[in-house]
């Protein structure tokens, strides 16, 4: 009997390992379900671009950082703003609180995920992911995130950090036997520290060469800076289902923000240089605001044929707070209720056509419409917002600066296409973008007449840019790919100098993929270039961490390449990447933000490991 026991043991644990993997532990979307679409999706286990690990890399290097994961970033090209009520104005972490994970799972077995980047020179990433269904109608779940970058100038040793960032959330999903209710919930936190060092400092801002900025002897300006973003958000999304025509649902957001800049102005032997003036007297610097919502949505929505239509009506409670603002008597109304009301529709007309639409308002003059379509052979898209200022943009007191503005809603439109062509060797995406911008607010570094250099300004006329780009997927050989996407940008208009952003900005990869040895080594080879011609890329005022217009130092153009392989052996993936090869001739790099240099050549190591049981 004990033989027969662990026989029997036995195949039990080998029919485990082949029924449970990728496809048993699915993940699905809020929107879809929102949009009565119940699509599952696959854990992924792509290895295409899995080293693509940095924030600004996943994104098709269309952001600027300060040089280092984990910095303050921003889209290089302006865009249409989805918020039209009010908002702080502290975007510079936006990024990494929204690519926090989005998904609800599905799971026939417990499923864990652990994602580890160790990369050189002390940056490393950390993400972890459980899930598990506690019935076939119950799923719990919680991920955490890590974000630990050292510092790139002057680092005194191993945990040094430039940047530490620590996330965690949890989140649950229920379905009535019927599926007739359905609950999604949601919890998650950040908390996003950066010890600021203001850039490199330099003898004569004047009169220097970009050498100067990666020499290891490099000063930075600020030693006990720090800028740090708390944010945290609960969130409920259910619905009921009266048929295929008809639902309701209800969607609660409880979102909290927290922003700080501190430092020990006494230990700062530069900061009477570095610090343009001095608003609040005080050896020891505590800037802080911070801006609460509560936004409830109640709506109707379903189907009728091809036709998905939904209707809501949207209270949205909200509250800032400045630290010294409102004591010196300032008057800004700083807590209200916003009342919105909106729709969406999509239109499935087959297989290869699809429409959609959204339109809301406050109901005053403040509103955003958006629509699209997507087909086999093109797609389409348009959006247009009219939006509030930002608190930040409008008033603020702190350690070294003040400002009151009265400023008028924002206007911005932007439409854009690519047409498609696909064969078994040629992929061609030919597309343009057009964006144009009235009363934009920019933050601008000039002479104010006064000791404050950074300042919000409107700008009183128009910005319309004109994007033409061009993607290309060439197969020049068996399991071969060149892949170029190619961003041309002409400013048509740009009053009062309001944006700045490169000409060209050109990304590339030429790659090796296959699968060898019966299957279980899945991998690809390759490299990697970006490259933007030179502009005036904005500067950043860590101070009230915002990027700003400036015209005394054009970032350089300068080819970024980077060697990677990434492979997949059984259900892990690892990645090895050596970044910046070109440094290993120049000692140079990219100077995405002016006075912060880029990473130089360092190697980077990562592994995905996905388990289900």
């Amino acid at each position: 009997m004990p033989v027969e026991s662990r026989s029997r043991s036995t195949i039990i644990d080998d029919s485990t390992k082949q029924i449970y993997g990728p496809t048993t532990s699915q993940y699905f979307l809020e929107e879809d379900l929102f949009r009565n679409k119940w699509i599952s999706y696959p854990i992924d286990t792509v290895i295409r671009n899995f080293h693509h690990f940095s924030f600004s890399q996943r994104r098709q290097n269309l952001y600027q950082d300060l040089g280092n994961i984990g910095t303050a970033i921003r889209p290089i090209y302006q865009d249409v703003p989805d918020a039209i009520g009010a908002t702080s104005g502290f975007n510079a972490y936006d990024l990494y609180w929204n690519s926090m994970p989005p998904q609800f799972f599905n799971t026939r077995s417990p499923y864990t995920n652990l994602n580890v980047i160790l990369g050189g020179k002390g940056r490393s990433l950390t993400n972890i992911m459980y899930s598990r269904n506690i019935n076939p109608r119950w799923n719990f779940g919680f991920h955490y995130n890590g974000i630990f970058i050292d510092k790139q100038i002057q680092r005194q040793g191993k945990g040094d950090r430039n940047a530490r960032a620590e996330a965690y959330g949890m989140f649950m999903s229920y379905h009535s036997k019927d599926s007739s209710y359905t609950a999604l919930v949601r919890f998650k936190r950040l908390y996003h520290r950066v010890f600021e060092y203001g850039g490199v400092r330099l003898a004569n801002v004047n009169d220097f060469s970009l050498s100067e900025l990666f020499e290891e002897n490099a000063q930075p300006w600020l030693f006990s800076a720090q800028s740090n973003d708390m944010r945290r958000s609960y969130h409920l999304y259910h619905q009921y289902k009266v048929g295929e025509a008809l639902q309701v649902y209800h969607r609660l957001d409880s979102d909290r923000q927290r922003n700080r800049f501190l430092d020990d102005f006494s230990s700062e032997p530069n900061g009477e240089d570095f610090f343009d003036a001095v608003v609040v007297d005080s050896a020891d610097t505590s800037d802080e605001i911070k801006f609460n919502t509560l936004r409830n949505e109640a709506g109707f929505k379903g189907n009728l044929l091809k036709l998905f239509y939904n209707g809501y009506v949207a209270f949205r409670n909200y509250s800032m707070t400045y630290k010294y603002f409102q004591d010196d008597g300032f008057y800004l109304p700083t807590y209200d209720t916003e009342l919105y009301v909106g729709g969406r529709v999509e239109l499935q007309v087959d297989s290869l056509i699809q429409v959609r639409g959204h339109v809301e308002s406050l109901l005053d003059e403040r509103y955003r419409i958006s629509g699209s379509i997507d087909t086999k052979w093109f797609s389409a898209y348009l959006k247009r917002s009219v939006s509030s200022p930002t608190f930040l943009q409008q008033a603020y007191r702190g350690s070294h600066d003040i400002w009151m503005n009265y400023f008028s809603p924002v206007e911005a439109s932007e439409i854009g296409g690519n047409l498609i062509y696909n064969s078994e060797w040629l992929k061609v995406y030919p597309g343009i973008r057009l964006s144009t911008f009235r009363n934009l607010i920019f933050f601008k570094k000039g002479d104010f007449g006064i000791d404050q250099t950074v300042l919000p300004v409107q700008s009183s006329g128009y910005q319309t840019i004109a994007s033409p780009e061009l993607a290309l997927h060439i197969r020049p050989f068996k399991n071969t790919w060149l892949t170029t996407r190619t961003i041309y940008t002409r400013i048509l208009e740009n009053a009062d100098d309001a944006l700045q952003m490169p000409e060209l900005l050109v990304n590339a990869q030429l790659s090796y993929a296959n699968i060898w040895f019966g299957g279980n080594f899945d991998f690809q080879v390759g490299l990697d270039l970006h490259w933007k011609s030179a502009y005036y890329a904005y500067g950043y005022d860590p101070v009230i961490q915002q990027f700003h217009t400036q015209q005394d130092f054009a970032s350089p153009s300068f080819p970024l390449v980077d060697v990677f392989l990434s492979a997949k052996i059984i259900r892990g993936r690892i990645l090895l990447k050596y970044n910046n090869i070109m440094a290993a001739f120049s000692r140079s790099a990219q100077v995405p933000t002016p006075f912060y240099p880029g990473v130089v050549n360092v190697f980077d190591f990562g592994f995905d490991w996905s388990f289900y049981d």
